[in-house]
């Protein structure tokens, strides 16, 4: 066993990446804070967005997807951003940060507004029978 010393938890060594220049050939952060290291070095880096902001968004945002405003499990918000200008627009659901990239990102307006209008032709209210 040994103790993590980013959470304190002891855990089995296979909960640690190898390291050859480590005394016991492992990490002395288990994988799972690693992992979370990563992702927050990679949300800093790539949308300038510290821990605190992040959570200062998603708290603006009452936790909810900024497009559907469905409740976001922790874990699971995406940084949505302006692809031209980096900008970060708000805090969203993978589906609709999925369905944002099938629509271009909403660079193409008028795409998305005959999208819509196709979308409501073809509509059928499924709760009437």
């Amino acid at each position: 066993m040994k103790r993590c010393r980013t959470c304190g938890d002891n855990q089995p060594a296979a909960a640690y990446h190898k390291d050859a220049s480590a005394p016991d050939g492992r990490r002395s952060v288990c994988r799972y804070c690693k992992a979370e290291i990563d992702r927050w070095d990679k949300i800093a880096r790539r949308y300038s967005l510290s821990k605190e902001a992040f959570y200062e968004l998603l708290d603006s945002q009452d936790g909810r997807c900024a497009i559907c405003l469905k409740p976001m499990p922790r874990g699971t918000a995406v940084v949505d951003h302006c692809h031209d200008t980096g900008l970060v627009r708000g805090l969203i659901c993978n589906e609709d940060n999925l369905a944002l990239g099938f629509v271009g990102d909403g660079r193409d307006i008028p795409r998305i507004q005959r999208l819509l209008r196709y979308a409501e032709k073809y509509a059928t209210d499924h709760t009437e029978h």
